[in-house]
């Protein structure tokens, strides 16, 4: 099979119908079997509606599978899916998303392109979000002075080019993400809450010499964040992987540092970007750190034995901005 999209499921009825119906129709775009993995961990009494969502007649054929998670968390369930799926390459979108029209094609022609390319890591389409931020901006996701630096929202590529990181939308291969760079790691391992599991697990593939991608593509667009007018209703928590997990809201972020940069380099830049941190995540780095070391380091000691760069020195040196090979 080519092509696994995978998709983690928290509280979508509506959209999440929507979805799978856009990638079903996406996936004649592509050379090659394709399939939709999605693991589901909504709430008990919400999970029971979720026939309403899924297209029966696609499961019995084998193009959409689901795949239960009792215990909500973005990352292991991410992992689930990918574990089920059965793809040369995954596809990973969240479950209130629309394609564009070549965006699967031009991914998968892009992998298929680099298929002998062993440097090559995540390959990133653009995403645009819905209801935030301009309709379409290029990003060149310069590196941060205030601590882990951001991969950036709305965005469009130009060019075909080693880069930074970014948020989902990603494309990998199957293999190379499970057993080389073990995908989100301790995040999903210990159902860590929202926060910081997509910069360590795209940074982690620069720090072990692999190169992300940017794919000029059509952006697939995230529906919502909402305004705060309609957050304000209620509605729009029942979606959401804030407040589930281990340990609060922020904390994978804390852990992300913990792996990067180790007990000293990640608490020296993570107390360099405690200001904004806190405002946000409203969790302070001293509370946490000595729990976030007790979870974290066994991963940063593997990090260490298979890495091509420590963190300083990537953030130092930024691979991705030398000549293209």
């Amino acid at each position: 099979m080519k092509l696994s999209i995978i998709i983690s499921n928290r509280n979508d009825i509506v959209m999440l119908n929507v979805t799978l119906n856009n990638a079903i129709e996406m996936l004649k775009t592509i050379d090659g079997q394709g399939e939709i993995v999605v693991c589901d961990n909504s709430d008990p009494k919400i999970y029971e509606l979720m026939p309403i969502a899924y297209p029966t007649g696609w499961i019995k054929q084998g193009l959409v599978k689901i795949v239960r998670q009792t215990e909500p968390g973005f990352t292991s369930a991410r992992h689930r899916a990918a574990e089920a799926a059965s793809g040369e390459y995954l596809f990973c979108v969240d479950s209130h998303v629309l394609f564009g029209l070549n965006t699967l094609r031009d991914s998968v022609n892009f992998m298929d392109r680099h298929k002998g390319d062993q440097d090559l890591g995540f390959g990133h389409p653009p995403i645009r979000w819905a209801h935030q931020g301009p309709a379409a901006v290029n990003h060149h996701l310069q590196v941060s002075p205030e601590g882990l630096p951001n991969g950036g929202w709305d965005c469009h590529y130009l060019t075909e080019r080693p880069m930074y990181w970014k948020f989902m939308p990603w494309i990998c291969r199957r293999d190379w993400y499970l057993n080389t760079i073990k995908g989100y790691g301790t995040h999903a391992e210990k159902f860590i809450s929202w926060g910081g599991a997509e910069t360590l697990q795209q940074v982690k593939s620069l720090m072990m010499g692999f190169q992300n991608w940017s794919i000029p593509t059509d952006p697939v667009a995230h529906i919502g964040p909402y305004t705060p007018a309609v957050v304000q209703t209620g509605q729009y928590k029942y979606r959401t992987y804030t407040a589930n997990g281990n340990y609060p809201h922020g904390f994978g972020v804390l852990l992300a540092y913990v792996v990067l940069g180790g007990e000293t380099e990640g608490y020296k830049h993570a107390k360099i970007g405690e200001p904004r941190f806190t405002a946000r995540h409203n969790i302070k780095v001293d509370n946490y750190w000595k729990k976030a070391l007790e979870v974290g380091m066994p991963e940063h000691e593997w990090l260490n034995s298979v890495k091509k760069y420590d963190y300083i020195e990537l953030l130092t040196t930024k691979p991705w901005e030398q000549s293209i090979k």
